[in-house]
This record gives structure tokens, sequence and C-alpha cells, in this order.
């Protein structure tokens, strides 16, 4: 896995774990976010990574660095070995495309956002 691919999973873990350590202004700056981000993994690692050294976002930042330390333990980068999808099973079902990280971030965004507690909250 890419060291890209790790930050943005690290970040995603860090959203399912520690959202509520979010204030509501910060969790209406990373509500649109999603706009800001391309295709490119590099390019939303460094977006998520600005967004989490706010000084508002301090211990988020803390949890995402463990988060990506303990990932690049589980999959760390090492030359060619890790390069490509060899051994490694898709969670995708063969006909339909996996989502791209943009996709997971928005994704973890919107399932974790206060909103989201709101609408799960009236529904019951």
């Amino acid at each position: 896995m890419s060291i890209y691919k790790n930050s943005i999973k690290a970040f995603i873990q860090m959203l399912d774990s520690q959202s509520n350590l979010i204030s509501i202004s910060d969790w209406d700056e990373l509500e649109k976010l999603p706009n800001k981000l391309g295709e490119d993994d590099e390019e939303i690692s460094e977006i998520l990574e600005e967004w989490l050294k706010k000084q508002s976002c301090s211990e988020l930042l803390e949890v995402y660095k463990q988060n990506l330390t303990s990932i690049s333990a589980e999959s760390p980068i090492n030359g060619h070995k890790n390069i490509g999808i060899v051994n490694i099973k898709s969670h995708t079902p063969a006909n339909q495309p996996s989502e791209s990280s943009k996709q997971l971030i928005e994704n973890s965004i919107k399932t974790n956002s206060p909103s989201s507690d709101n609408t799960k909250t009236n529904q019951k």
C-alpha cells in the first residue's frame, strides 16, 4: 500500500474513532472538504494533513499520527515488494469498480457527521 493510501486510511480511522473531538465549526469545514479533493491520493493526503494541522485539531492530529504509524507497520512500503495488488484480495466485487479515496473520505465524513447522528436519532 502506498504511503498516501496509508495516510487516507489513517484519516478515515481517526474520523471513525474520534469524531466526537471535532467541533461544530470544524465539522462545517470538514464537510466542505470533499469538494476540494481531486482523485490523486497524494493531493488528497496533503489536503487532509493540512486540515489536521489547525490548532483546533491537535488531538485529532495525534490520533491520526498514531493510526498512520500502526497502519504503516502493518503494511510497510518496501520498495518493489508492495507495488501493485499481488496476493491481496479486494473487498469490492469483481464486477464493480472500487471506491476512490475521495469517495471513501466523503462517505466517512457523511457517516461520522453530527448531522448524520441527528438524522439517525430522529428516525428512531
